[in-house]
């Protein structure tokens, strides 16, 4: 497996720093499902940032860890927000063999301005999608933002519907309403967020809207759209929607 993703590494990313550790921190940190993810940030750093080093990034929902090692390797400061807590010591390891500057947050995803802090460059690939209400998205949208340094990028995939997108075509206990919004099955309780919907209990878990209507919320936000990139799969999972933002605000 090594040797085949090593493969995918040499054909479809762009180079970084000299001997750099890419391969070997993704399979440190179980984060396989999560090269493509490091080989588009590669791309992005590749052509908006000619010297990242010293520039400081925000990776929100950092999950493994694994954009926030590449984003350091590739000499951005990072701070990773939401890092897996049997993830942490190992990143803490991993960056302090290789002198990688990673520090670590926890929540407040709508509230960036409270860290009163300025980036260069700001990820999400989960954030977005799993906040449901729209008040909440506009805040989150509006925090991110404030929080860029003049110049800064936000860097946002998300998953987004196309016709091809089937949720009730698999195994899991699944629909999708006419808000986009992704509803799982659940057993019945009274736990705030749970709702009865023909005889049975569903509770949120994102919202999958169409590519356009992201576009037109970030813009709405304030963001200027730099690129614009729609992945869709084979089958019938949902499309994948990368952009690349900046402050339509001269500052």
């Amino acid at each position: 497996m090594k040797a085949l993703y090593q493969g995918y590494i040499n054909t479809n990313a762009v180079p970084v720093l000299p001997g750099s550790t890419s391969l070997d921190n993704i399979l440190l940190l179980g984060g396989l499902a999560e090269r493509d993810a490091v080989a588009h940030l590669q791309k992005v750093v590749h052509e908006f940032y000619p010297q990242a080093f010293g520039c400081k990034a925000l990776d929100l929902s950092s999950g493994r860890g694994v954009a926030a090692m590449a984003l350091a390797e590739m000499g951005f400061r990072v701070a990773a927000y939401d890092v897996y807590r049997s993830s942490i010591s190992v990143v803490q390891k991993l960056a302090l063999a290789q002198e990688l500057d990673i520090a670590f947050g926890v929540n407040g995803v709508t509230q960036l301005e409270e860290l009163r802090e300025k980036f260069d460059l700001i990820h999400d690939r989960d954030c977005l999608s799993s906040i449901i209400d729209r008040q909440e998205r506009m805040q989150f949208l509006n925090s991110v933002r404030n929080s860029l340094a003049p110049g800064g990028k936000f860097v946002l995939t998300t998953d987004v519907w196309t016709e091809n997108y089937d949720p009730e075509d698999s195994f899991e206990s699944v629909r999708l309403d006419n808000n986009y919004v992704l509803w799982r099955q659940t057993p019945e309780c009274d736990i705030p967020g749970v709702k009865a919907m023909e005889g049975k209990f569903w509770t949120a878990q994102k919202r999958i809207a169409p590519p356009e209507e992201i576009r037109l919320e970030v813009m709405s936000r304030g963001f200027k759209i730099l690129m614009n990139k729609l992945e869709i799969p084979a089958g019938n999972g949902p499309a994948r929607l990368k952009l690349v933002l900046t402050s339509a605000f001269a500052r």
